[in-house]
C-alpha cells in the first residue's frame, strides 16, 4: 500500500511521481556518500545513526491524506487546510522517544526545519486543521523503516511505542501545544558546540534531500596539481593572444614558493599573478574538499568566474552574488533556478566564487546557512584584497576566520598588494601558523613615475587634454560617480567624432548593460591614439588593463596603489606616470573618513615624487597608516563582537528571516533600484520601462535594470515599490553616464 503515498510530484528532472520509500531510499544513498566522506572529520557513529534517523523519518508526515491530496492534486491547494508534514514527521519521533530527544533534540530540530527557517511560530498557522492519517500506512511505514534500519545498522533495535504510533491522530493544536511548550523552549538551552552538531546534522539532512528530489548525485572528486594548472594557464593566454604556441611558461618564484599546506598571507604587486599562486595552493586540496574565492564586489567576482571556466569548466566553478542568477541567464537561457538557489548558492560546486557578504551571512543564521558552513570542512578559502573592507566589515572577517578555522579545520589564502604592518599584526593574531609570502622580485621593480600636482581638478584639466592628444592611453580615476559624470561630460566635446574613444565608468550602470561596458573598456584600451577611461574606484581591483598615464584624484595610500595598478601592469612600458591631483571635500567628508588620511597620503607622496618601487610604496602604506590601529575603531569591534553575539542572540541554531544582506557591508550602506525617468541605451534608444506595464515583467526581466546607490540616496529622493519588491527612484538613466540623480520629472512615470 506505501505504494500510493507519493513524496514527490513528476518534474522535468522527474518524469514520473516518486512514491514515499522511493524517495527516501533515494535520500540513504545520499547519507552513504557523505558518511564516506566525511566520517574521518565527524568520526562519532551515534551521529551518523542519528542523521540515519532523521533522514529516514523526514517524510513521514507526507502519510497525512491532507498532504496526499494537495500533492496529487485531487483537489484545489487550500492554504488554510495545508499540512506541514515535517512537523508531522518530527512530532512523531518525539513522541516515540521523548526522553531521547528532550536531552539530545539537535537532529529533530534539522528535521522540523528542513523546509523552513527555524522559527518558535514555524507551524502555529493553521492551528486548527483537521488531520487525516490512515493507521495502515503508519504501520506499513514503520515496517519499511524498520528493514532500513536492519539492513545499515543491524545490531540497533528501535522500538515503536503504541502511543507514537496513534500520536498522528491526535488534533493538531494538540500535538502544536506539545511542540510550542515542550520541545521548542529546548533550542535556548543549546551551546557554542551544539551549534556546530546542529550545522552538521541539518547539512547532512538538506544536503541528501535536495539531491535526491532533484536526481542529482554529489560533486565528483576534482583533483588537480601544478602541471595541470601550467597546462590551463597555457591554453587560455594562447587564446587570449597573449602567448605564442610553444612559447615558454614558467610559474614566478613567489607562485612556486604558495605552492603549500596551511594558512598563508601574500604579499605582491598588481599584476603579479596572486589568483594563480593561490589556485597553486589551494590544488593542495583534499578530493572533495571545496575551493571558495571571496571578492570585494559583484564585477571583480565576475571576472574570477570567467577566469576559472576557462581553467576548469563551468560544471565545476560557481558564482554567487545579489546579481548572480542573471548573470547565469545570460550565459545560458536554460540556467536552473533551482539549481541557483540549492546547489550554486550553497557551495555544492567543488569551486565558488562570490562576493565576501555570501561568507560573513552564515555567521548570522541567514539564508542556506548550515550547508554553507558544512561545506567550509577543510576548504580553501582564498581571501582577495583584504585592505579594501572597511572596519566593520574587517571585524566581521576576522571573526569568520576564527570561526571557520576552529570549529571547520578551513584554511586561508589571505592576498593583497598593499599590506599596512598594522593589518599584517592583526592577521597573524588569528591565523593559525601563517605563513607570510612575499614576491620580493617585483617588490623591488618600480614601473610608474609619481608626481603630485597642488591643483584640483579643473586645473589638472589642461595636462590631461595634453595627454590625450601626445596619444597616451589615458585613465581618469575620481572618488566619486558625480564626479566621473561631470568630467565625462567636460571632455566628451574632445572627441568629437570619435565618440569611441572615451568611456565614462562607475557603479551606478545598470546589470543588463555592465558586460557590455566592461567588453567596451578593453577594446578602448586595445585602440591606436588617444583615448580617455574617466573611472571610479571600481577599476581599483582585478581589472586587467594597462594605461600609460594615471590622472588620479587623492585618495588613501592603498587605494592609489590599487589605481596605479592600471598603468604599465605589464612592465614593458617606459616613461609612464601616476599624476595625483588635491582631493574634492566631498571625497574628505562622505568617501574617506578616517582622520587624517587623505592629508597624510598627499603630503607623503609629495615627499616622493620619483619611479618607486613596490617594496618603496609598502613603507609609504606604513607611513600613512602609523597612527591609524583599525582594532581600535568602534565599528571594526562592532563587527567582530556582532558576529559573535548574533549566535547567542539567537541560541545559536534559530535562523534569522531577514534579508542575507541586513548584518553585512552591502546592507549597511547600499539599496537596489531602478531608475525610473526617460533612458537611453547603448544604441541611443529609448529605454521604455517607465510606463505602467514594467512592474507586471517577471522579476528576473526587473533584475536587469537594477543597480546600487548609496542608501542616503533613499532619502534624497523618491522612491517607489512593487509587489515584487523593486525599488524605483526618479533619477535619469543612459548607457554613457549611468544613472544621474535630476530634479525633472518624466512626461510617464511608473505607476505602482
Amino acid at each position: 500500500m506505501l505504494e500510493e503515498i507519493w513524496a514527490k510530484s513528476a518534474t522535468i528532472s522527474r518524469p514520473k511521481e516518486e512514491t514515499l520509500s522511493e524517495h527516501t531510499d533515494y535520500l540513504i544513498r545520499i547519507w552513504v556518500e557523505l558518511k564516506k566522506r566525511y566520517q574521518d572529520y565527524i568520526p562519532d557513529e551515534d551521529f551518523w545513526k542519528q542523521a540515519f534517523i532523521a533522514i529516514l523519518f523526514h517524510d513521514m508526515g507526507k502519510l497525512c491524506e491532507n498532504f496526499q491530496r494537495m500533492l496529487k492534486k485531487t483537489v484545489p491547494f487550500d492554504a488554510e487546510n495545508h499540512v506541514r508534514h515535517e512537523f508531522l514527521s518530527g512530532m512523531f519521533l518525539f513522541a516515540n522517544n521523548f526522553h531521547f530527544y528532550r536531552e539530545r533534540p539537535l537532529s529533530l530540530f534539522a528535521v522540523f526545519s528542513h523546509h523552513k527557517a527555524l522559527q518558535s511560530s514555524l507551524f502555529c498557522k493553521n492551528r486548527f486543521i483537521q488531520l487525516e492519517i490512515s493507521q495502515n500506512y503508519v504501520e506499513q511505514f514503520l515496517e519499511y523503516a524498520t528493514q532500513r534500519l536492519k539492513q545499515y545498522y543491524p545490531d540497533y533495535s528501535i522500538q515503536f511505542t503504541s502511543v507514537a504510533k496513534n500520536y498522528l491522530n491526535n488534533s493538531y493544536e494538540e500535538m502544536l501545544v506539545n511542540y510550542e511548550e515542550r520541545f521548542f523552549p529546548l533550542a535556548k538551552k543549546n551551546k557554542p558546540k551544539d551549534r556546530v552538531k546542529y550545522i552538521f546534522y541539518k547539512a547532512v539532512l538538506n544536503i541528501s534531500d535536495w539531491m535526491a528530489s532533484g536526481h542529482q548525485e554529489l560533486p565528483k572528486s576534482f583533483k588537480y596539481d601544478d602541471e595541470i594548472l601550467e597546462k590551463k594557464i597555457i591554453e587560455k593566454l594562447i587564446a587570449e593572444k597573449k602567448m605564442e604556441p610553444g612559447e615558454s611558461f614558467n610559474f614566478m618564484a613567489f607562485q612556486k614558493n604558495s605552492y603549500i599546506k596551511g594558512n598563508v598571507l601574500a604579499v605582491a604587486p598588481t599584476g603579479s599573478g596572486k589568483t594563480e599562486a593561490s589556485l597553486l595552493w589551494s590544488s593542495l586540496k583534499g578530493d572533495y574538499d571545496k575551493i571558495l574565492y571571496l571578492m570585494p564586489t559583484r564585477v571583480t567576482s565576475n571576472a574570477i568566474y570567467h577566469r576559472f571556466c576557462q581553467y576548469f569548466g563551468k560544471k565545476e566553478v560557481a558564482i554567487v552574488h545579489s546579481s548572480a542568477f542573471y548573470l547565469q541567464k545570460e550565459i545560458d537561457e536554460n540556467y536552473d533556478e533551482k539549481e541557483y538557489k540549492f546547489i550554486d548558492r550553497a557551495f555544492f560546486k567543488n569551486i565558488t566564487v562570490c562576493t565576501i557578504d555570501q561568507v560573513l551571512t552564515q555567521g548570522f543564521n541567514l539564508g542556506f546557512w548550515e550547508v554553507k558552513t558544512f561545506h567550509q570542512i577543510r576548504a580553501k578559502v582564498i581571501i582577495d584584497e583584504i585592505h579594501l573592507y572597511q572596519p566593520y566589515t574587517l571585524g566581521l572577517l576576522i571573526a569568520t576566520i576564527e570561526y571557520l578555522q576552529k570549529e571547520f579545520s578551513a584554511e586561508f589564502y589571505i592576498m593583497t598588494a598593499t599590506m599596512p604592518s598594522k593589518l599584517k599584526t592583526l592577521l597573524f593574531k588569528y591565523l593559525i601558523s601563517p605563513t607570510l609570502i612575499v614576491d620580493e622580485e617585483l617588490l623591488n621593480k618600480g614601473r610608474n613615475q609619481f608626481i603630485v600636482k597642488d591643483k584640483n581638478f579643473e586645473q589638472i584639466i589642461p595636462e590631461i587634454e595634453t595627454s590625450i592628444n601626445n596619444g597616451k592611453k589615458t585613465l581618469l580615476v575620481v572618488n566619486t560617480v558625480d564626479q566621473a559624470i561631470n568630467a565625462y561630460n567636460k571632455f566628451k566635446p574632445l572627441f568629437k567624432n570619435q565618440k569611441h574613444k572615451i568611456l565614462c565608468y562607475h557603479s551606478r550602470f545598470i546589470q543588463k548593460e555592465r558586460a557590455a561596458k566592461e567588453k567596451k573598456i578593453f577594446e578602448l584600451e586595445k585602440m591606436d591614439g588617444g583615448v580617455l577611461l574617466i573611472s571610479t574606484q571600481v577599476c581599483e581591483v582585478s581589472l586587467d588593463i594597462d594605461f600609460d598615464i594615471l590622472f588620479t584624484e587623492n585618495a588613501p595610500i592603498d587605494a592609489i596603489i590599487q589605481r596605479a595598478g592600471r598603468v604599465n601592469r605589464k612592465r614593458r612600458k617606459k616613461d609612464t606616470k601616476v599624476i595625483i591631483f588635491q582631493h574634492s571635500e566631498i571625497s574628505k567628508k562622505w568617501i574617506y573618513d578616517i582622520p587624517n588620511i587623505l592629508e597624510n597620503t598627499f603630503s607623503i607622496l609629495q615627499k616622493n615624487q620619483k619611479i618607486l618601487t613596490e617594496k618603496e610604496l609598502l613603507t609609504l602604506v606604513d607611513e600613512v597608516y602609523k597612527n591609524y590601529n583599525v582594532e581600535e575603531e568602534e565599528d571594526y569591534k562592532n563587527g567582530y563582537f556582532r558576529y559573535k553575539e548574533i549566535q547567542k542572540d539567537h541560541h545559536y541554531i534559530k535562523d534569522l528571516v531577514s534579508m542575507d544582506s541586513i548584518y553585512t557591508r552591502e546592507g549597511i550602506d547600499s539599496i537596489s533600484v531602478i531608475p525610473m525617468l526617460n533612458s537611453i541605451d547603448e544604441n541611443g534608444d529609448a529605454i521604455h520601462y517607465n510606463v505602467p506595464e514594467f512592474h507586471k515583467k517577471s522579476p528576473m526581466e526587473k533584475a536587469k535594470f537594477e543597480l546600487s546607490v548609496r542608501k542616503s540616496k533613499e532619502y534624497a529622493h523618491h522612491i517607489e515599490k512593487d509587489e515584487d519588491g523593486f525599488h524605483y527612484i526618479d533619477a535619469y538613466y543612459d548607457f554613457e553616464t549611468g544613472m544621474q540623480f535630476k530634479t525633472k520629472k518624466s512626461e510617464t512615470s511608473l505607476t505602482l
